[in-house]
Order: C-alpha cells, then sequence, then structure tokens
C-alpha cells in the first residue's frame, strides 16, 4: 500500500512515500518570499508562486511575499503535480501533519488519576472554552510530583481540519487522517524511550526556526519554537565570505537552542537533559552536533533514532515517526466527530440497536400510510356518488369507514417512537449495567414496557447504590411514567454475582395532533 505522508510548516513542505512501512521518496519545497517589483508582477500575470528545482530532491518555491495567502495552498495543485511525476505510481492513502501554528498547545495541572479520567476533564474544560460539542484533541502527559500530574492538551479546531480536507480534495488527494507534528516526533523516537530516565532534548533546525522537543519516557516536558536569523550562502562571494556566514549562522543556532535550553532548565531544574538530538533540513547537521556536544557537555546524535536507510533521512523525522505509528496502529489522529460519535452508545450492540429502530421506524411509516391511502381512495369514491342508490349505499360506506377510522385511530394511538428509548438507555444506564431484555405491548389502549438489565454486582458499586442510579434514570425520564415497583432478583454466574432488575411502566404514545 502506497501511503502519502506531507508535513507543512512556515518555511517548506516535505514528503515522504511509504511502500507498507518501507520508505522509498523524499523531497521537499522551501518556500522562499520574493518580492516582485510592479513589472515583474504585471509580467507574471495571476501567478503568484514560481517553483525551480534546486536538486534532484528540492524546490525552492518563490511566491509573491505580498500575497497574503499561505505558500504552500498557492503552490499545492504545482506541488502534487511535482510528486506524482516523481512517484509515478497509484497513491492509495494521503496522511497531514500539521503546521504547529494551527495546534492550540495548553498545560494543565491536575490531580493524580488514570490517564482517561484526565481525558475526560479535559475535554470537558476545552468543550466549555470552544463552545465546540466534540472536540478533536489528544493529551500528553508531563511532569508530576505526589499528588498532582500535568498534561499538555493538543487541540485543533474542527474548521480547520475541515478547511485541510477541503482544500487537499479540491488537488485530488483524500486525507486519510491528520495529525500535529509534537505526536509525530514523539512517535519517531517510540524506539529509543525506554532508555530515557530523565529526558532527551531534540532540536528541529528548519529554515529560519528551530522547534525544540523535550520528550520523557511517557511524555512531554516542554515545547518551544524560536526563530532565528537565517542567511542564505551567496554563491558569487569568495570563498572567505561564505565560511563567515556559515560561521554567523551556526552562532545563531547555537545561541538559540542555547536560549531554549535556559528557559527548560529554569522550568525543571531538578530534571536534566539525558541526551540532545539535531535534525532538520537545515546544511550541516554535523557542525551543529559538534558545538553542542562541546558547549553543553552531553552526547548528542542526529536523528532519527533509528536509522530508515532514506536519503536525507535526518531531514524527515517528524514523518518517519509518523509512518512507523501508522504502520504499527498507533498513531494519534484528529477528525471532526462522526455520526456515530454524535449518537453514542456504550455497548457494540449500539450499530444493531440502530439497525433495529430504523427497521421498525419504515415499518410502521408505511403500514400507515398504506392505511391512509386506502381511506382516501374510499372517501373519493364516496363523493362521486349522486344517485339514490349510490346515496344507500353511501350509509353502509359511511359505516365501514368509521370503522376503518376508528381501526385506524387506535393503530395510531398505539405509536411509540423506539428511538428516544434507545438514546436514553444508551445515555443513561450505569458504566456495569446492560440491557437484557425489552418487551412492549398495548393493554387497554395503553403502552406497557418492560425493562430488563443486568448489572455484576462489585465492591465500587453496591446493590443500592446501582439500584438508585437505574431508579433515578426511569423517574427523570420523559418517556416513561406511572412506573411500578421494580422486581429485583441476584443472578450468580461463573464470574460473579449479577443484579436483576425488572421494571415495568406505562409509556407516553405518539401526540396524534402534531
Amino acid at each position: 500500500m502506497n501511503t502519502l505522508i506531507i508535513d507543512i510548516s512556515e518555511t517548506c513542505l516535505r514528503a515522504v512515500l511509504s511502500n507498507d512501512g518501507q520508505l522509498e521518496f523524499c523531497r521537499r519545497f522551501d518556500f522562499i518570499p520574493k518580492a516582485l517589483s510592479p513589472g515583474e508582477a504585471a509580467g507574471h500575470g495571476q501567478q503568484s508562486v514560481i517553483i525551480s528545482s534546486a536538486d534532484d530532491n528540492s524546490s525552492q518555491v518563490y511566491y509573491d511575499a505580498d500575497d497574503k495567502r499561505n505558500p504552500w495552498e498557492l503552490a499545492l495543485k504545482e506541488i502534487v503535480k511535482r510528486i506524482r511525476l516523481d512517484i509515478n505510481r497509484k497513491i492509495d492513502a494521503t496522511h497531514l501533519i500539521l503546521p504547529v501554528a494551527d495546534v492550540v498547545i495548553t498545560p494543565h495541572q491536575l490531580p493524580r488519576m488514570p490517564r482517561q479520567d484526565a481525558e475526560k476533564v479535559i475535554g470537558r474544560k476545552i468543550k466549555d472554552e470552544t463552545k465546540e460539542e466534540f472536540p478533536p484533541f489528544s493529551i500528553i502527559p508531563a511532569s508530576s510530583d505526589q499528588k498532582t500530574q500535568t498534561w499538555f492538551s493538543l487541540y485543533v479546531p474542527s474548521s480547520t481540519l475541515q478547511e485541510y480536507r477541503k482544500t487537499f480534495a479540491a488537488n485530488r488527494l483524500r486525507l486519510s487522517s491528520i495529525t500535529t507534528p509534537i505526536n509525530a516526533m514523539i512517535d519517531a523516537f517510540q524506539g529509543v524511550r525506554e532508555a530515557i530516565f530523565n529526558s532527551y532534548a531534540v532540536f528541529e533546525i528548519q529554515r529560519g526556526v528551530i522547534e525544540a522537543y523535550y520528550i520523557t519516557a511517557d511524555g512531554m516536558l516542554l515545547f518551544q519554537s524560536l526563530p532565528y536569523s537565517y542567511t542564505e550562502n551567496v554563491a558569487e562571494g569568495s570563498s572567505e565570505e561564505n565560511e563567515k556566514t556559515n560561521k554567523f549562522r551556526l552562532f545563531k543556532i547555537i545561541d538559540t537552542i542555547f536560549r531554549i535550553n535556559s528557559s527548560y532548565q529554569t522550568s525543571y531544574p531538578q530534571i536534566p537533559v539525558q541526551m540532545a538530538w539535531v535534525c532538520g533540513m537545515e546544511k550541516g547537521l554535523d557542525d551543529i552536533a559538534a558545538a553542542l556536544k562541546e558547549a553543553m557537555g552531553l552526547e548528542v546524535g542526529i536523528a532519527p533514532a533509528i536509522p530508515t536507510a532514506l536519503q536525507d533521512e535526518n531531514g524527515y523525522v517528524p514523518l518517519v515517526g509518523f509512518a512507523s505509528a501508522l504502520q504499527n496502529g498507533t498513531a494519534t489522529v484528529y477528525s471532526v466527530a462522526d455520526f456515530l460519535k454524535r449518537f453514542p452508545l456504550r455497548r457494540t450492540s449500539g450499530m444493531i440497536i440502530f439497525a433495529v429502530t430504523g427497521v421498525l421506524a419504515l415499518l410502521v411509516m408505511a403500514q400507515t400510510e398504506r392505511a391512509y391511502r386506502k381511506l382516501d381512495k374510499q372517501v373519493k369514491q364516496l363523493q362521486q356518488s349522486n344517485n339514490s342508490s349510490q346515496n344507500r349505499a353511501k350509509a353502509t360506506a359511511s359505516a365501514a369507514y368509521s370503522k376503518n377510522l376508528d381501526s385506524l385511530k387506535k393503530l395510531t394511538a398505539g405509536q411509540f417512537v423506539f428511538y428516544n428509548l434507545f438514546r436514553e438507555l444508551a445515555n443513561g444506564l450505569p458504566e456495569d449495567a446492560y440491557l437484557e431484555d425489552l418487551e412492549y405491548h398495548l393493554k387497554d389502549d395503553k403502552g406497557v414496557l418492560e425493562i430488563t438489565t443486568v448489572a455484576r454486582l462489585s465492591d465500587k458499586i453496591g446493590e443500592s447504590m446501582l439500584l438508585s442510579k437505574l431508579m433515578m434514570m426511569f423517574d427523570k425520564s420523559a418517556i416513561l411514567r406511572k412506573r411500578q415497583e421494580p422486581s429485583i432478583t441476584v443472578v450468580p454466574k461463573e464470574n460473579g454475582r449479577y443484579l436483576r432488575i425488572t421494571v415495568t411502566s406505562e409509556v407516553n404514545l405518539l401526540d396524534k395532533t402534531k
């Protein structure tokens, strides 16, 4: 399976192709602003982007500095065309790593609790702040002590995800998944994180920007992005001028890394950096690693941590990590809530319940429509009768009509909308309670419902607590009324004791006036 992974940042677009986990292709496009003179702008017409190949593996994307749109968005059509020509094969799936500017990173300090509970607490907070019903986010553990745990939440607005999907779809690329550069970079070091007992510092050096990740065995302590003064080598200059330019560039990079590391040491003085890694598209990573090793007194490696045999692999580390996580099924992805997430069911039988409810609703609608058409036809036939014999027959027909109408009223009066009941049960049943049986029948023109649930008894949830939760759910129901006292039995099974509770109640039938 040919999987294309694209990474977008402020300075470049990178792409790799993975064939069943084996990386076979890589290419980058560097965004370079170019201020066009009035004459040049007139000569280019509507073209805002110019792509020129610098070598076999990179292209320079010159874009109009006065154009307020994103350079990658302007050039995406031409870039995708170049990638397809280079790959010369079918693309089965496309995955995207967002720019870090599109990710809202927020720290949260909570009492120590399981990750699942922390995700619920943080999710409710993000939901209140963003007003999104199902905000796309993930959490990463950070520092902790005996009583508290700090988490980072990575939130991507649903509107942002939809815009990216729309833009890529316009260029004949359907996005299979979207992730953040932080998740991808952490995945890139998954294979060596067992060796981390303090922290690793990872510095990704791009064109004029350094992104720093301080990762631990199970999470991340700090992420920071700082720009530095970037200068291209002047090809026409002398070797001495080029050497001075390289030294100045190296000094700026080392100085920026020291400022980032100083911020980390101030925040986490008790957690030293165990090892540093450098990566990115910047030239001279060997010189940068040697300078850092001498200045910081640390072992410094050039990422990726696990070699991939991909040419220029140290420039595609997040993409390598995301490709590995996709292959292993451990990738963290962000997506807009789908239908089942908007109407959640806690049991795997939820799909069956939705299907059965839909079929029942269709059957009731079809039966009602058939009865209505039959009566409507009878009415039209009766209206066409004008002679006396027809009038006598009309009386008989009217009696039959009234009888049929009464039958129709009884039929429609006994209708009950099961969908609302299933939604209440799915959202209101206690976590350990299961729906065992559901019986509905008409008694004296009244709908009667018998609901049987079973729940395993445990030390955490006692019999009285579980019964109270169930009765509270039934009492608050807008569907059930005149509930009778429940029937309660304890059922022993192989793996423990279970409580069987049967509740009989009348239901509110379909309102015929609406």
